[in-house]
């Protein structure tokens, strides 16, 4: 930051006129005129920024003080700090406070920003911006080698030297930097707020996408075009501030802020038409999550909750987000069991099981964040296609029985699996999703919320629909039912109520799986068959023992060779 330097003598007198009250540790910035020091306080007892004015009687000695009284008006956490102001020897010096960081020129140095520190750039500018507003001060030009970021990522604004106050002294001309003050105010205007919007807007720009904006606001390369994880709803709050009319940017910093943290919130591109229930949702959801995602699309929805596809922009990778209902978190049992089982479930490693990434709550919302597994339901796919063919059903319970194995070895029994909690990859892989939020919804143990919630007793074991113990066995039971919905087409225990189908459940009355279809051989249904038996204790006792009988049944060197001699 060392440019041209004055004449030697002069530095050389700096140090024994400030000797006496500042300890000069660091020469950090230096021109013609000017020069920046990190110096100890002596007095006080801590770092300062001490800024010095070289020159006695230039017209820049008037512009420096003009800036220093300027910076002194305002008292906010994203504008540096004046602690003093004072004269020694011909030099006129401030001190202010000491930023240990870089300025966002020298971060941009090693890449464009992550894009959740620049939201929160966003923020802590305009309400900077605000606040001098109030003041009556119009910045009208913030540059990248002038803000600053701590080492918490806080940007902080630390030259006002081209603001309204000071243009009596300053040049028209704001030189390096111009792409980032309005258009109206490069030849000398004095602008209002919206010229300072049009600043943050440039200054997010170069943040987002390392460049700085065309100087003319119509030559303006959308940002998404050089940086496409950029979200949609952030390109429309940039380029509304860049736009070239002020009247057609936001009238104030405050408007800006509330602009695009309604635009952010929502996925949905803003219509005239008003909008009504599920995107209220959503904006609510989006200030929760802050600037960590960018929901993108709802893709279910049930009892519980709803789940989105939304983009992590601190890794920029989708991800999908489960959301509890509010009516749900207004419990707060149901909130720590959530915790306590997501927590378990995030445990759970495995190429058969949905990976969780993270949960968290604000704001009277719970969520947890998980791999976005490309693909459909079971139970969407027999929606859509009818009954699998039974190499495929036989390939999912293989796999969904060796995660079994895995999250029972470590205590984790899922309690509700369903079709829905099956997810299927294009290249046939299943995907159990959910370990652990049946229990958080249905505490003391009980299922009672197979009924009210999950809508889908059909494949909840007896002992659940009748309150008792859960145990690894539950799950088989329920794997065991889903086998026989992927092959029929629908679950093997049906019925209008939960007392009719737990009346069949305890008669053991299966479907003939064989005759309703011949391709499932006999050896398979036996295994099903013993998968779903009412009585806990006549079931499989392990995962594994299940997935032994399964290949035993359909995957033995003898039945593979038999297939291929037997005649047609």
């Amino acid at each position: 930051m060392i440019a041209d330097t004055p004449p030697v003598d002069v530095l050389a007198a700096v140090t024994p006129a400030l000797e006496p009250a500042f300890r000069l540790d660091q020469l950090v910035a230096l021109s013609p005129e000017r020069a920046l020091y990190k110096a100890w306080d002596r007095a006080l007892k801590r770092f300062v920024a001490l800024r010095l004015h070289l020159v006695a009687g230039s017209p820049g000695r008037e512009w420096f003080l003009r800036e220093t009284e300027t910076l002194a008006a305002l008292d906010h956490p994203a504008v540096r700090h004046v602690y003093a102001l004072g004269e020694a020897a011909g030099f006129a010096y401030r001190t202010a406070n000491w930023i240990d960081g870089e300025s966002l020129a020298e971060a941009i140095r090693r890449g464009v920003r992550p894009i959740p520190s620049v939201m929160s750039i966003v923020r802590d500018l305009l309400g900077a911006l605000e606040h001098a507003h109030a003041h009556g001060i119009i910045m009208r030009r913030i540059a990248p080698t002038t803000l600053m970021l701590d080492l918490a990522g806080r940007a902080i604004i630390t030259d006002l030297r081209y603001s309204n106050w000071c243009l009596a002294h300053a040049p028209a001309d704001f030189g390096p930097g111009a792409a980032f003050g309005a258009p109206e105010v490069r030849g000398g205007g004095a602008g209002d707020p919206a010229a300072d919007v049009y600043t943050v807007g440039a200054l997010v720009y170069f943040a987002l996408t390392a460049q700085e904006p065309a100087a003319d606001p119509e030559a303006i390369v959308p940002p998404r075009r050089l940086r496409g994880t950029i979200p949609a709803a952030v390109e429309r709050v940039i380029l509304r501030a860049l736009r070239a009319a002020p009247g057609d940017r936001y009238f104030t910093a405050t408007e800006m802020l509330e602009g695009s943290v309604a635009d952010a919130g929502t996925f949905r591109a803003p219509t005239a038409e008003p909008q009504h229930g599920e995107s209220g949702f959503e904006r609510r959801l989006r200030r929760a999550l802050g600037d960590d995602y960018e929901l993108l699309e709802e893709i279910g929805a049930g009892g519980f909750g709803r789940v989105y596809r939304a983009r992590d922009l601190g890794l920029e990778r989708d991800v999908a987000i489960k959301v509890l209902h509010p009516s749900l978190t207004a419990d707060l049992g149901v909130v720590e069991r959530f915790q306590r089982e997501a927590q378990l479930a995030a445990r759970l490693r495995h190429p058969n099981i949905v990976s969780i990434y993270d949960i968290g709550g604000r704001a009277g919302l719970q969520w947890y964040t998980m791999e976005m597994v490309p693909g459909a339901s079971l139970a969407q796919l027999t929606a859509t296609h009818g009954a699998l063919p039974v190499d495929r059903v036989v390939r999912m319970l293989d796999e969904a029985l060796s995660a079994l194995e895995q999250a029972h070895a470590l205590g984790l029994v899922h309690r509700d699996l369903k079709p829905e909690n099956l997810l299927l990859e294009p290249d046939g892989r299943v995907r159990i999703t959910d370990f652990g939020l049946a229990l958080a919804l249905r505490g003391d143990g009980r299922y009672g919320g197979a009924t009210s919630r999950s809508g889908t007793p059909q494949f909840a074991s007896p002992e659940q629909l009748l309150g008792e113990k859960v145990t690894p066995r539950t799950d088989l039971y329920s794997l065991g039912a889903v086998g026989y919905f992927a092959l029929l087409g629908r679950p093997p225990f049906e019925g209008p109520t939960v007392e009719a189908i737990l009346a069949k459940q305890t008669t053991d009355a299966v479907p003939d799986l064989h005759a309703e279809r011949p391709a499932v051989e006999r050896e398979l249904e036996v295994v099903l068959r013993r998968a779903v038996a009412s009585r806990p204790e006549e079931r499989f006792p392990t995962a594994a023992a299940f997935r032994s009988a399964l290949r035993d049944a359909t995957g033995g060197w003898w039945r593979r060779l038999w297939k291929l001699l037997r005649p047609d």
